[in-house]
């Protein structure tokens, strides 16, 4: 039970010297040994390098060793790296520690410096990876919106209104192609609002085809089935908000991360200027 007690302690003495972002100064260390014949002695060889060491180098030699350890260890090292391995380590328990003093023979303070040394640099490259990442997700989501706006500018919908046909409610409305080129379809958002009222009657978002499609200059008067609440007749309204538009082809001109079912696979090489 004591011997337990005293691997946990190693343990916890090791996950202990995690506190902040490493910063790698190494005022400390040399090619000493550390001593990795029990837990005992490892406990306090890794009290002794890290007494005089500021918070931060105590948590980037605290990550470093614990790295080793797991790489080193014969059960842990033949794991993949990452979660499998924190994993094994879990299910070894106390009994990781068996056979330290061979598999960890051998390593040095310069050892755990140099692994600590890479780990900072790994999670370097890893936070600039992310912060690039974010900055082309945010200018995809910027040129997306840009080039819906320039859709809402070129392919106008107008005179939308909702009517009730004979046997279902219907969109009724104009749209006019001012691109340069054929559009076969489009995906608008609608809005339908009511005077006097401040929350919508409906929204909803609609992807057609148009027969013949549109041609550049070209105004064609369509309808679509309606499914929701007409609202109070002579009060209501719509707005409109264009999503996307499909070429000749078919193709839709944005990718906006949807699956438009029936339509071929890929992107239009028109784009609205």
């Amino acid at each position: 039970m004591l011997s337990l007690l005293k691997q946990s302690a190693a343990l916890t003495l090791i996950a202990s010297l995690t506190f902040t972002s490493p910063a790698l100064a190494w005022p400390w260390g040399g090619d000493d040994e550390l001593d990795f014949s029990s837990v005992e002695t490892m406990q306090e060889s890794v009290k002794s390098v890290t007494s005089d060491m500021s918070p931060a180098d105590k948590e980037a030699f605290g990550k470093a060793l614990l790295a080793i350890l797991i790489e080193k260890n014969p059960v842990t090292g033949a794991a993949e790296p990452g979660l499998p391995q924190l994993m094994a380590m879990g299910q070894l328990g106390d009994k990781f520690y068996d056979g330290m003093d061979s598999w960890m023979s051998g390593v040095t303070v310069e050892e755990v410096k140099a692994k600590a040394t890479l780990i900072a640099a790994q999670e370097v490259a890893k936070a600039d990876a992310a912060a690039q990442a974010e900055v082309e997700k945010k200018n995809e989501a910027d040129a997306l919106l840009a080039q819906q706006a320039c859709l809402n500018e070129k392919i106008v919908v107008s005179n939308i209104r909702v009517e009730k046909g004979e046997y279902s409610n219907n969109l009724i409305f104009e749209i006019k192609n001012n691109l340069k080129f054929a559009i076969s379809g489009v995906q608008f958002e609608y809005v339908v609002k009511q005077e006097g009222r401040s929350v919508p009657i409906n929204k909803d978002d609609s992807s057609f085809g148009v027969s013949g499609g549109i041609e550049p200059g070209e105004t064609k008067s369509l309808s679509y089935y309606y499914h929701g609440p007409t609202g109070e007749a002579g009060k209501t309204f719509v707005e409109t908000r264009m999503i996307n538009a499909f070429d000749a082809a078919e193709l839709p001109l944005l990718d906006t991360n949807t699956t438009y079912i029936g339509r071929p696979e890929g992107y239009s090489d028109q784009k609205c200027e």
